[in-house]
């Protein structure tokens, strides 16, 4: 299963969370039609002679369970709008921060890094939550751009770094198959039922409180007693369906998600090549009764967000949201044994050495040093990952100047960092700061621009999308004003360059398109188009413009590009002249092509990584540029995967 087949299974399975959720919804709504008859019938009328049929009062019914349930739905979601932090907030997450010194935070944060770098993907913001002491962690998010991680501080302190990199990766398996956006709604549907149980409670405490105060001031002796007993029942049968409609949805979380984590689990490994890492893991899990417990008031209704269960009643055998850890050891590694500490430390002292095992050869290379891969290949690397990437990611990371890697974890250099790399860009080798710079950015960031500047000189360009990618995390970090001045400043440098800087161009959609996420109110991408014929101008201007920039023989890239696409590609489609492919226009394009369906994102990546390969090669600014289109289209390509 691919990237897109895994994005569109997460949409049926929100199909099929709504049909779950309307049979709970009408179980509900016959079960309080019922008992508020009984209760009407016993106190007004006589059960021999009144009816069961009374739509009048079935439409009250239905309407006033509907309000309720919509209520508590919404706000949930209101609450979680902000996306992955929100739901880490609400669990009482602190946010790590990048540059933290503390040595198992830096090893958590390492571990992120290297992961996200390895799969093309923003660095997820981290969060830990203290108070937690058994080991779990969690993912969430609506989509790549507004991820968050969180673990405990139980995970930090009692697992390895490859125990810890296998729970990581097993979250970054959610991320990328879609599970994330479909968890969130889940918990606000869960939170509308439970508020029919809370009305319950309020009612019943309500109504005990108002009599005891009135028994105490001596009124109301025998006037309304039936009445107050009514009310109490009804209260009651409120808590009691509430409850029965938890049970439903904890059943529909368990439906769901057990399939979820096996695949999760198969992944971690596969991205890993660690199986006793992640089975590490799941055994110290399993040597506690409730060893991955989650002592906030949230765990019930977010169980299934979490690597393992958070939460424990007895009835989980009928709807614990995750398969037992005996039957996740054995499916990921029959053969591990816990006790067998001496074959885990040597496999251990050969991972810390390597990172990962078993990590693929180097693809042959072509011209220029790159890897000469299909576009096959290069298509079905999307959201994935494997040992090579995750090793490739370790060892850039490791490349890196100490002080640029500073520079990316603290927001103040972290925006000097982005400036100074538009600038170091310019590929007239002028590597000049415009004067029109010192009027618009700080005079702090100017002296760290011109810092930073001296530091990138005669470093690797392959620095340059690791060190965004990192400093992303931290960028988030700004105020909404200071991100406004940030977006003009970057806009500015790329449209006003001298000449067409497609990596700053590149450069800047991939930093912008994550920050605008982030600062914006809509989380949730908006589809528009859902097959390419109502993109015929847009697609001929992104192909015409990596037909220019990747072959001296434009047409040969035109017509490679549009080989994979002939069947499903509008009519009229033409390749552009260069002056008419401006960077502005270009911009334009590539918002449009972002509104698309995840088959017609699939025909229009194919489209491109077919252009860029028709010469049998990838340059460093084709990577960088077919970076920051996957990017806007929120499909991440590996770090390895273009060579």
């Amino acid at each position: 299963m691919d990237f897109f087949e895994a994005q569109d299974r997460a949409k049926r399975n929100s199909g099929k969370l709504v049909l779950l959720y309307l049979l709970a919804v009408i179980g509900i709504v016959f079960s309080i039609y019922v008992v508020t008859l009984l209760l009407y019938h016993w106190q007004i009328a006589d059960v021999q002679d009144a009816g069961w049929w009374s739509p009048g009062w079935l439409l009250m019914v239905t309407f006033a369970v509907l309000g309720t349930i919509t209520i508590g739905t919404l706000f949930r979601v209101s609450q979680l709008r902000k996306g992955g932090s929100a739901v880490a907030e609400l669990l009482g997450g602190r946010r790590l921060d990048p540059s933290t010194t503390n040595a198992g935070e830096r090893r958590l944060m390492n571990i992120v890094e290297e992961m996200s770098i390895a799969s093309g993907m923003p660095v997820p913001d981290v969060y830990i939550l203290d108070n937690e002491e058994n080991i779990n962690a969690f993912a969430a998010g609506f989509n790549t751009n507004d991820a968050a991680v969180g673990v405990t501080r139980g995970a930090l302190e009692q697992l390895t770094r490859d125990e810890l990199q296998g729970v990581i990766a097993h979250e970054f398996s959610h991320i990328f198959n879609g599970d994330m956006r479909f968890n969130i709604r889940l918990i606000g549907i869960l939170n509308g039922i439970l508020l029919i149980h809370i009305m319950g409670m309020v009612v019943m405490r309500s109504v005990m409180f108002t009599g005891g105060t009135r028994r105490r001031s001596g009124g109301g002796k025998d006037g309304g007693g039936n009445a107050t007993i009514v009310i109490i029942l009804a209260g009651l049968a409120l808590v009691i369906i509430g409850y029965i409609g938890m049970i439903f949805g904890r059943m529909i979380q368990s439906a769901i998600s057990r399939q979820r984590e096996y695949l999760a689990d198969a992944a971690a490994v596969q991205y890993t090549r660690n199986p006793d890492g992640l089975a590490g893991a799941l055994s110290k899990i399993g040597s506690k009764k409730k060893g991955a417990e989650i002592n906030d008031g949230h765990a019930m209704e977010m169980s299934h967000l979490f690597f393992a269960s958070s939460f424990h009643s007895a009835l989980d055998k009928l709807y614990s949201t995750h398969p037992p850890i005996e039957k996740r050891i054995k499916a990921i590694n029959p053969s591990f044994d816990s006790g067998d500490e001496k074959r885990r430390s040597k496999l251990r002292k050969k991972f810390e050495k390597d990172h990962v095992s078993a990590s693929k050869p180097a693809a042959k290379q072509g011209a220029g040093g790159h890897a000469a891969l299909t576009p096959e290949v290069i298509l079905g690397a999307i959201g994935t990952l494997d040992p090579g990437h995750i090793n490739r990611a370790g060892k850039l990371l490791e490349q890196l100047p100490d002080s640029l890697r500073q520079a990316a974890h603290e927001p103040l250099a972290a925006e000097a960092l982005i400036y100074a790399m538009l600038f170091m860009a310019d590929e007239s080798g002028r590597h000049a700061i415009p004067g029109w710079f010192a009027d618009e950015a700080d005079k702090a960031v100017q002296n760290e621009v011109k810092k930073l500047m001296k530091e990138l000189e005669g470093g690797d360009r392959n620095w340059y999308l690791p060190l965004a990618d990192m400093a992303h995390a931290s960028l988030r970090g700004m105020s909404k004003e200071q991100y406004s001045t940030f977006h003009n400043i970057i806009r500015r440098i790329v449209l006003e360059s001298e000449d067409q800087n497609l990596f700053a161009f590149a450069i800047e959609k991939i930093v912008d398109r994550k920050l605008e996420m982030a600062f914006s109110g809509n989380k949730v991408p908006e589809v528009r188009h859902h097959h390419l014929k109502t993109l015929g101008k847009e697609l001929s201007l992104l192909l015409s413009v990596l037909s220019h920039a990747s072959d001296k023989d434009s047409e040969n890239a035109w017509k490679a590009g549009l080989k994979p696409i002939e069947k499903v590609a509008p009519d009229g489609m033409e390749l552009l002249a260069p002056e008419e492919c401006g960077l502005a226009e270009l911009d334009k394009a590539l918002d449009e092509l972002a509104a698309s369906a995840n088959p017609a994102k699939k025909f229009i990546l194919s489209a491109v990584i077919h252009t860029v390969t028709a010469d049998k090669q990838i340059t460093t600014e084709e990577k960088e540029l077919v970076r920051a289109i996957s990017e806007a289209l929120d499909c991440p390509i590996p770090i390895g995967a273009m060579g």
